[in-house]
């Protein structure tokens, strides 16, 4: 015990503060030996070396409880090791999606002024099974997933989309026409065949942005999408109803794929 050092001398020696070393007593992660009868706290020389370690797990993501546990049990550090850099790893691949939607965006604001750089389009008309609801937007998923429950054969690729029968933003109660584009091989279970409808959709011109991330930011890029309709001087058609189609839905944000459609005179 003659080579026990104070919590000052640890932390002089470990290059870090008191302060720092009294933290981690508190945590239970970095623990004294001994508390003296004056409340000092002292440790081994070879807690310098834990105190390392745990500052290489702090900038590896290992939180608190995980410290302790391994220092505790001196468990398995290779596996402690690939559990994080699992983590690390979406961070890094969520870091290049937003890096990469940003730098679409800036580019965007200086090329037009908004954020989405859309097309025009002429669209044949298509086939489209639907459910009428109404509702919220946030609903739109659980819709989706109530038709494609009623299909008892989904074809190759059972792509869904909403239609949007009122005009104008109504977030909380819309009048929305829940579809899957029309493909060989669907077919609707018998009990749901009076429930699900069929009708040729026609959109004709449309101005067009497809939008990868988040589905519960559509509503920010469907305004971002109609200011660069004004901008450039292009009507919107009103007796055609705007609508989107879900391409891709996935529960990474960074796979998903929405495209929205405005009809344009």
């Amino acid at each position: 015990m003659n080579n026990l050092i104070t919590a000052g001398e640890l932390a002089r020696l470990a290059g870090t503060t008191k302060r720092t070393i009294h933290f981690y007593d508190e945590k239970g992660v970095l623990k004294p030996v001994k508390i003296t009868k004056t409340k000092y706290r002292l440790y081994e020389e070879h807690q310098i070396i834990d105190y390392q370690l745990i500052l290489l797990l702090s900038t590896l993501g290992v939180s608190l409880n995980e410290m302790k546990e391994y220092l505790k049990k001196r468990g398995n550090l290779f596996a402690l090791f690939s559990e994080k850099r699992g983590l690390i790893e979406k961070e890094i691949e969520s870091l290049g999606f937003n890096l990469r939607n940003l730098t679409k965006f800036q580019e965007n604001l200086e090329a037009n002024g908004t954020m989405v750089n859309p097309q025009l389009k002429v669209l044949p008309s298509f086939g489209v099974y639907y459910i009428e609801r109404t509702g919220s937007y946030a609903s739109i998923g659980k819709y989706c997933d109530e038709l494609r429950g009623m299909f008892a054969e989904q074809g190759a690729d059972f792509t869904t989309l909403a239609i949007f029968e009122e005009q104008g933003y109504k977030p909380k109660r819309s009048h929305i026409r829940i579809g899957a584009l029309s493909t060989d091989g669907m077919r609707i279970m018998p009990e749901f065949r009076g429930t699900v409808k069929f009708y040729e959709f026609a959109p004709g011109k449309v101005l067009t942005y497809t939008h990868n991330g988040s589905g519960s930011l559509l509503s920010y890029f469907w305004k971002e999408l109609e200011k660069f309709a004004g901008l450039n001087k292009l009507k919107p058609r009103t007796t055609c109803p705007d609508f989107e189609i879900y391409r891709k839905v996935s529960v990474n944000p960074s796979q998903q794929f929405f495209e929205i459609y405005l009809p344009i005179e």
